[in-house]
């Protein structure tokens, strides 16, 4: 397996000393639960999004505990570089009211980007035994072919983000190949994520009466930024499925690369969904006027969001076009 520093045995030796240590550290305060629902691949861009990536994982054990994997894989042919080398972690929080603290475990490993089919190979004997494994691959390097290939047959379900990708259409077309390639494994986008509250917002007009979506005739999605985005695409195709017989248009204004507005078109009347300043939309029209709260899009909140659909995601295959 190339320079390696340490196997996979010792690994799993250093997990079992780490909870026995944690056991013992607890024993007066009420002891410790040991918390597991998957193992979470997570494939940082550097060093610095590493340690961004362990505060993340952090956060994200609290609702969805896992075996978190932080993989970093460094440049330089130097022999150090080229080693594989990891280290055994534990995140541990106390629910409110109780004295018995809840850990779930991790692992940190640093190699050679060139050796990632080792790395690959190094991962299999670390998964959870029965339990789903999900890849976070991080960054826009991740849309580059062959970057992380080796890890995609380890995972149940991968997730990206295309949000700075700078041809939407190009990162698209290199999910949907990808999904077609690996199904039954399921291909995530934060992108697509972020646009829950839009969705939440319109489909609760539809629920609402507001406007009936038999009645309207066309649709007007407006985005920022000097190019389409993923999210823009993703948006428009959902409301083209949700409104088959509306002609659904997108147009570019200036500000921030993300949508900023939606209004729907009956012969009578419209209705229009705006962005506000303070991560809230307002609506207006067909007799309503409010504002509502768009919910957070932290890393956090997005990746807690796709952990939580580890099995199929229809409405995402069917806009993505799987």
């Amino acid at each position: 397996m190339g320079t390696v520093a340490v196997q996979p045995e010792r690994i799993l030796r250093d997990l079992q000393d780490l909870w026995a240590q944690l056991a013992q550290d607890q024993t007066d305060s009420g002891g410790v639960l040991r918390a597991c629902a998957m193992t979470l691949v997570v494939a940082a861009q550097d060093q610095a999004d590493a340690e961004r990536v362990r505060q993340t994982v952090g956060v994200l054990m609290h609702h969805h505990p896992s075996r978190a994997v932080v993989l970093y894989l460094r440049g330089g042919a130097s022999p150090d570089n080229q080693a594989l080398d990891a280290h055994v972690f534990a995140e541990c929080w106390k629910p409110f009211g109780s004295g018995q603290q809840i850990c779930s475990e991790g692992i940190e490993i640093t190699a050679a980007h060139a050796g990632l089919a080792d790395v690959a190979c190094f991962l299999v004997p670390l998964r959870v035994p029965d339990l789903p494994v999900v890849l976070w691959c991080r960054g826009l390097g991740a849309f580059q072919p062959d970057r992380f290939d080796p890890l995609f047959p380890l995972a149940d379900k991968l997730i990206f983000d295309s949000s700075g990708a700078p041809d939407a259409d190009a990162a698209l077309e290199y999910l949907r190949g990808l999904s077609r390639q690996l199904r039954p494994r399921r291909v995530a986008d934060l992108h697509w994520t972020r646009l829950t509250g839009w969705r939440e917002v319109l489909a609760h007009l539809f629920d609402d009466r507001a406007i009936a979506p038999q009645d309207v005739t066309s649709a007007k999605v407006t985005v920022g930024g000097p190019s389409v985005t993923t999210c823009a695409r993703y948006f428009e195709s959902w409301i083209r499925m949700a409104l088959p017989a509306a002609r659904v248009a997108l147009e570019q204004t200036e500000g921030p690369a993300s949508v900023r507005s939606v209004t729907l078109f009956t012969a009578s009347d419209s209705l229009s969904i705006t962005r506000g300043s303070d991560h809230s939309v307002e609506v207006s029209g067909c007799g309503r006027h409010y504002r509502s709260l768009l919910p957070s899009t932290s890393d956090e909140a997005l990746m807690s969001e796709e952990l939580g659909i580890l099995g199929p995601d229809a409405v995402y295959d069917r806009v993505l076009g799987a």
